[in-house]
């Protein structure tokens, strides 16, 4: 048996640090592409939903592909790469003249981008032992709720007062020190495939997530709450305004839900083991049921916005906790692409959740609207609680696949651990 690793923690806060830092530049630069699409499209709608849907469709379609990189190459060097080829996109972004350059260069930036999170995650469970995987995937998981949450309190004063421009540049700026974060991880994370032919080529994957009952089943869960949580955030600025709580409540609303999400990232410390994970995944899926379908109903903007911390505190937990399962229950040598497929699944649901929940906007209005997302939320619990309590798998698994706390690594499994800065 190979000596037991130790955690990490330096190089785990240097990953957390590189997310916060690249998000806060990605979601300031978000708000800058819609304002500048809006500008120059005389507050076209249709210019602003092709650009989303432009680089989610992209994302979604080139997943495969960018999950492959993390499993095919060193890891480490995927994510530098993926953050400098992020950066000269929006470098790019910043000097776009016309509407079409500039849906297709986010579109591009979004391709760009689309490598990182499967190999940082594959990454972390490579450094990070298996009971500590909850405090690592917390730690990050935090760290990127707090860049999301600073990028958007930032965002629009600073194209309010320096211009979109600068916002691009900055959010550059923002990806090549990411870069030079995860550069100061030392340590070669490179995984020797195994010869099967269920990991071979890029889809490989998509054929594990669809094939392994517990995999397949904590990704439909989580897509049905990102398809609910889609169709809601459509109707959270409408909702507000007819509470009378105005712009000011619905950005007082968005600190509270990133708030939470946040505070999760210190509970997912306590997520060890496969009953945990499970646990995490329900409780946060009924969370967010009761959350978004209460949203809907009560009257009071002062009830509504301290339910918002709880619902970003269930959307953290619910993270975390399919990304513990992709750890636990993909072999080392699939996880990136297995990541990938997961995360392509979400923002499926995404992008479908944006065109639904605009048609049924005008309909159901935004209560309804969010009365209905609690009902998905409710779908999605009873999914997660099908998921078995104990860590054996559901069906039986191929050696490669079963969880890896249940049996020693190979010594040569890895070309080379990682050291610990």
């Amino acid at each position: 048996m190979a000596p037991e690793r130790p955690t990490p923690v330096p190089a785990v806060r240097r990953l957390a640090g590189s997310r916060l830092i690249s998000l806060a530049g990605t979601q300031a630069a978000y708000i800058a592409l819609l304002a500048l699409v809006y500008d120059r499209s005389h507050g076209s709608g249709s210019w602003l939903a092709a650009a989303l849907i432009a680089a989610l469709a992209a994302r979604v379609a080139v997943s495969p592909w960018a999950g492959s990189l993390g499993d095919r190459f060193d890891r480490r060097r995927v994510m530098i790469a993926s953050d400098v080829a992020a950066a000269a996109c929006f470098l790019a972004i910043a000097q776009a003249g016309s509407l079409v350059v500039l849906v297709a260069l986010s579109a591009a930036a979004s391709i760009a981008e689309a490598p990182f999170s499967p190999a940082s995650s594959a990454l972390v469970a490579m450094i990070v032992p298996a009971e500590r995987r909850g405090w690592a995937n917390g730690v990050v998981s935090a760290s990127s709720s707090a860049g999301m949450l600073i990028g958007a309190a930032c965002g629009g004063l600073l194209v309010a007062t320096l211009g979109a421009t600068v916002a691009f540049q900055a959010n550059a700026a923002s990806f090549l020190v990411s870069a030079v974060l995860v550069f100061s991880v030392k340590g070669r994370f490179v995984v020797e495939p195994d010869g099967s032919d269920r990991q071979r080529g890029v889809l490989a994957g998509v054929r594990l997530v669809a094939s392994q009952p517990i995999l397949r089943t904590a990704a439909l869960s989580v897509g049905l709450v990102a398809l609910g949580l889609g169709m809601a955030n459509l109707a959270e600025l409408p909702l507000f305004l007819s509470m009378g709580a105005g712009k000011t409540g619905y950005g007082i609303a968005i600190a509270a839900w990133s708030a939470g999400a946040i505070v999760s990232g210190r509970l997912a410390a306590y997520v060890v083991g496969w009953r945990a994970e499970r646990l995490g995944l329900i409780t946060g899926c009924l969370l967010l049921t009761t959350v978004v379908g209460m949203s809907g109903w009560i009257p009071a903007f002062a009830v509504v916005a301290p339910l918002f911390v709880l619902g970003g505190l269930a959307n953290g937990l619910v993270n975390v906790a399919l990304v513990l399962a992709v750890q636990r229950w993909a072999a080392p040598s699939v996880q990136s692409r297995a990541m990938a497929a997961c995360e392509a699944t979400i923002n499926a649901a995404i992008g479908f959740s944006l065109g639904a929940g605009g048609l049924l906007l005008g309909p159901l209005g935004p209560r309804g609207v969010f009365m209905l997302a609690g009902a998905v939320g409710a779908l999605a619990t009873v999914l997660a609680y099908r998921l078995p309590g104990d860590s054996s798998p559901i069906a039986p698994l191929p050696e490669q696949v079963r969880p890896d706390i249940d049996r020693p690594r190979r010594p040569n499994q890895l070309r080379a651990l990682p050291s610990c800065p």
